[in-house]
């Protein structure tokens, strides 16, 4: 991992140069409004109902100057914030910490402000990911609420207008506010961009913006403006235009002066040109590392003619400070284009450790030939594979995890080396075991097109409808007949991937809101089979109560116990297992089956069927089923796919573990049923190497799931797909 993703080269110093000498700044109050997830479209498409209808009234004033901002990948809140707050290009190590950010360490347009003016006081309210950003003094009131309650719609933003309106009562108490809403986001992960909550929402904030303008005075400013956007389905993460693109909007009455009522501004800038621009206005040192621009659009409307001069000061000094950044350039010093500097220094912001990629490679290729060829009495290799990474990282944690990961490679391989089925026999002569035997191929060379990466659901979607439909020809059965209608069914529900993820779907269609009836009728069928299906070896009559739970708490029967019906299902599992009445795999299937959205449960339900009917005798049959599962939920290989939703369902409280253990299970439970009944199909007689196998399929599933830029740089790329092909290899052998 630590090869495959790009670290920041960012230092830890500090801008001591500005343009600004007094230390009074000539701007009154400076107020941020950051609504999470909100897309460029809402401001800028008029022809839309859902936008912002009061920036259009105010840019009809000549109040406000309008901007839309390209954000980079990945379009998630705790990289965006940073490249606000520093002017960088976070590395993709941030998603990992999106979660549970750290204090900000890089120098940033708080930090500057607070060391330029140490007297004035900075209000912040709303995520709380701002708060443990700083958790020092920066804040002199600070009300950080958790971010990741995706069901609260209301409460969170009601409490932050409350401090919001509590502030604009007492404007002379505070210098610069900031808040941050995260309704509109969470209302996408429910229910998508486009419905009813999210035109009350932007309703909302409409209210709130005349609000605050209502209270400003002539010298202060208001940015509105989004960390990132979200595709239509609601999720982000991605880089498609949806997400990457958000407004920002400069409100002030002293822009009546300047601004012309006619004149549109259709330029797009990067989201961290935000950060020397704020930087100007807010008449402080631009951060050191940071690698925007200034937008002289807006800093026109602010400075007129008598201020040429800090107006080249300004470009200077930007100039100056994104030198700083580069080494061993052979660019000109005396060049003067912001733009070729920018692109020079933003290749060096962001490097990769080819070491470690490297390292990987070779550990990946010589665990495969250590686990298959049996090579004996070699296990001094694994410390000198410890001690060599040592010499290389200079990790010691690393270097020790990966000396014990080979040591027990090379404990496993010492043993004898068996073969876990006959791959020459005389089922192993049939069409559809010759399709098992060589998939494994034809997917490595697959994955040398990035398209069959974004779109790789259709190859498993193809092996098995194609493996179906031949055991269907082979048998004459018509239970295969079955399972290739259902697996046919399934794979309509939920489009993904990258080119036709915008197509509409049955899962489309069943949650429009006039069709209620039809998502209840599939859902209550699906609670009837589900019945019959976890009953069918009558261990336990309370596995009866299971769907019944299910039903009553998504169509919130009884309103005012739907927050504690979650925690009943919770309990009756948890009171299964401990009497052991139901298998692991009913556990799994269970738990999916309250955790997904109503219109999968059906998909839960066939994956049953599947389990329960299908003569699984080949662990590659049952890796296409795995891999098929992940995608019939609509995940896909991309971040935007994450359903985040899930990990709230019945926890009333904020646990970090909890919550990313819901969602982990929602994501890939059901590829965990597949691989749980791999290990019991497997014929072989070494536990350790049955986990060894799984380990690797997991791995494997993992590095598939999270690489929607590997193909953007060619080192990522090899790395993926060598370690790809010598999984691909191990399944084949």
């Amino acid at each position: 991992m630590q090869g495959l993703f790009p670290f920041s080269s960012s230092t830890n110093h500090i801008a001591n140069r500005s343009c600004f000498d007094s230390q009074e700044s000539s701007q009154g109050h400076f107020i941020i409004v950051l609504i999470d997830a909100l897309r460029a479209d809402y401001v800028f498409n008029k022809n839309s109902s859902y936008y912002l209808k009061s920036i259009e009234k105010f840019e009809e004033e000549g109040k406000a100057l309008s901007i839309k901002l390209r954000t980079h990948s990945p379009t998630v809140t705790l990289p965006r914030l940073k490249a606000i707050l520093t002017g960088t290009i976070p590395s993709f190590w941030d998603v990992l910490f999106n979660y549970n950010s750290s204090q900000l360490q890089l120098d940033n347009l708080l930090f500057q402000y607070k060391r330029k003016y140490p007297e004035k006081k900075i209000i912040f309210y709303g995520d709380d990911t701002w708060v443990k950003l700083f958790p020092d003094s920066i804040f002199h009131r600070s009300y950080g609420l958790q971010s990741f309650f995706v069901t609260d719609f209301k409460e969170i933003d009601l409490n932050v207008t409350h401090g919001l309106y509590n502030e604009l009562n007492q404007m002379n108490e505070w210098d610069f506010l900031i808040v941050h809403y995260l309704g509109l986001d969470h209302i996408g992960h429910a229910f998508g961009a486009f419905n009813s909550f999210i035109k009350d929402k932007l309703i909302e904030m409409d209210e709130v913006i005349e609000k605050i303008v209502s209270k400003m005075n002539k010298n202060d400013l208001l940015l509105i403006t989004g960390d990132h956007g979200m595709i239509d389905q609601g999720g982000h993460g991605g880089s498609s235009d949806a997400e990457i693109y958000v407004p920002a909007i400069f409100i002030s009455h002293k822009l009546k002066e300047n601004i012309s009522k006619k004149k549109k501004n259709n330029e797009e800038y990067f989201q961290i040109d935000l950060t020397p621009t704020l930087s100007a206005l807010l008449e402080i040192a631009i951060p050191y590392n940071n690698l925007g621009i200034l937008i002289e659009n807006v800093l026109k409307h602010f400075y007129h003619s008598d201020k040429l001069n800090l107006f080249k000061c300004l470009i200077d000094d930007n100039r100056r400070q994104l030198f700083n950044l580069l080494s061993n350039t052979k660019l000109s010093t005396s060049l003067n284009d912001l733009h070729i500097i920018r692109n020079q220094a933003m290749l060096i912001a962001n490097e990769q450790d080819l070491r470690m990629l490297l390292l990987s490679i070779i550990l990946f290729w010589s665990s495969l030939i250590i686990f298959w060829f049996n090579i004996q009495k070699i296990s001094l290799l694994s410390i000198i594979l410890l001690s060599l990474v040592y010499l290389i990282s200079n990790n010691l944690f690393l270097s020790l995890a990966i000396g014990a990961i080979s040591f027990c490679i090379i404990v496993i391989g010492t043993g004898e080396r068996k073969i876990g089925y006959n791959k020459i026999n005389n089922e192993g002569k049939t069409l559809s075991s010759q399709l098992l035997m060589w998939y494994p191929l034809f997917h490595i060379i697959s994955l040398f097109s990035s398209s069959f990466i974004e779109e790789e659901h259709q190859t498993w979607y193809y092996l098995l409808s194609t493996y179906l439909l031949i055991r269907t020809i082979e048998e004459k059965s018509f239970k295969y007949l079955f399972m290739l209608i259902l697996s046919r069914l399934i794979r309509s529900w939920n489009q993904t991937g990258n080119k036709w993820l915008n197509i509409p779907d049955i899962g489309d269609f069943l949650n429009r809101s006039e069709n209620v009836v039809y998502l209840f009728s599939i859902h209550f069928l699906s609670s009837i089979i589900f019945l019959y299906l976890l009953n069918k070896s009558k261990r336990s009559s309370i596995t009866y109560l299971l769907p019944i739970i299910v039903l009553i708490y998504r169509w919130n029967l009884f309103n005012s116990l739907t927050s504690v019906i979650p925690l009943l299902y919770y309990g009756l599992l948890g009171y299964l297992i401990v009497r052991k009445e139901i298998s692991i795999e009913n556990l799994l299937f269970s738990l999916l089956y309250i955790l997904c959205r109503p219109h999968n449960c059906l998909i839960i339900i066939i994956h049953m069927i599947f389990y329960q009917f299908l003569n699984i005798n080949d662990s590659r049959l049952a890796f296409i089923l795995s891999q098929s599962a992940f995608f019939h939920l609509g995940n896909s290989n991309s971040f935007v796919t994450i359903d985040i939703s899930t990990g709230f369902v019945g926890i009333p409280i904020y646990l970090p573990i909890i919550h990313g253990l819901l969602i982990y299970l929602s994501t890939y439970g059901l590829s965990i049923i597949w691989l749980l009944k791999l290990s019991k199909e497997e014929r072989t007689d070494s536990l350790l190497q049955l986990t060894l196998i799984n380990s690797s399929f997991v791995f494997c599933i993992f590095l598939q799931r999270y690489h929607l830029f590997v193909w953007t740089v060619f080192a990522p790329k090899v790395f993926y797909l060598c370690a790809q092909t010598a999984f691909n290899l191990l399944l084949f052998l």
